[in-house]
């Protein structure tokens, strides 16, 4: 696999790394992939803890930044939610290759209020508020047949009405305790500046690559 390593050639500033207000260069390095067209910019892996407390990751969306925490829907019925209720510790990593750039975050997770969940739901596309009533996620299903046959009855079912929010779908809050910004850097001295939680308090500390 050696014949597939490429030199890096990013950077981070660490007086962009602000303890006052964490997140903001997340906010801002996610708007920087939006605007040079990258695939899935808000695309984030989620690890969570499993019942043998073995971890389990998979992507999932960002669907808004406020604050310390990041916000994003899921089923409820999904392995990931059953988790997350079970565990709330999490961890969520942004990564960004074009850029040569990464945020990981470790922290835990609160459930969205319903009237936000129902909220977002209204906005999003009807084929995926479809999508929303026909999966039972992460359930095991006989074949494709039966998925296309459930979109098939969940369709004719709305119709052209509006499709209220299923009581199964909702969301999640994950509340930061560490944020780590890393840049690719050339020679593999990376840049990484950590910030921690402790206290009602953020430090900030450069990191060896």
């Amino acid at each position: 696999m050696d014949h597939l390593r490429e030199e890096y050639d990013g950077e981070l500033d660490p007086a962009a790394v602000d303890p006052h207000a964490p997140l903001q260069l997340l906010t801002a390095w996610i708007h920087d992939a939006e605007k040079a067209g990258l695939s899935d910019p808000t695309a984030m892996c989620l690890a969570t803890l499993g019942p043998d407390g073995a971890p389990r990751s998979r992507m999932v969306l960002c669907k808004g930044v406020d604050g310390t925490t990041v916000r994003f829907f899921t089923n409820l019925t999904s392995d990931k939610a059953n988790q997350l209720h079970a565990d709330a510790r999490a961890s969520l990593t942004f990564w960004w290759p074009d850029m040569d750039r990464s945020t990981r975050l470790t922290g835990h997770v609160t459930p969205l209020e319903r009237d936000e969940v129902e909220a977002y739901f209204a906005t999003r596309p009807r084929s995926s508020q479809i999508g929303a009533w026909v999966s039972d996620q992460s359930s095991p299903i006989e074949d494709r047949n039966a998925l296309e046959a459930k979109h098939s009855e969940v369709h004719a079912r709305f119709h052209e009405a509006d499709v209220p929010c299923p009581p199964h779908w909702g969301g999640f809050r994950f509340h930061a305790h560490e944020i780590e910004y890393w840049a690719g850097r050339p020679a593999r001295l990376h840049d990484r500046i950590r910030l921690t939680h402790n206290d009602g308090t953020w430090t900030k500390a450069r990191l060896q690559p």
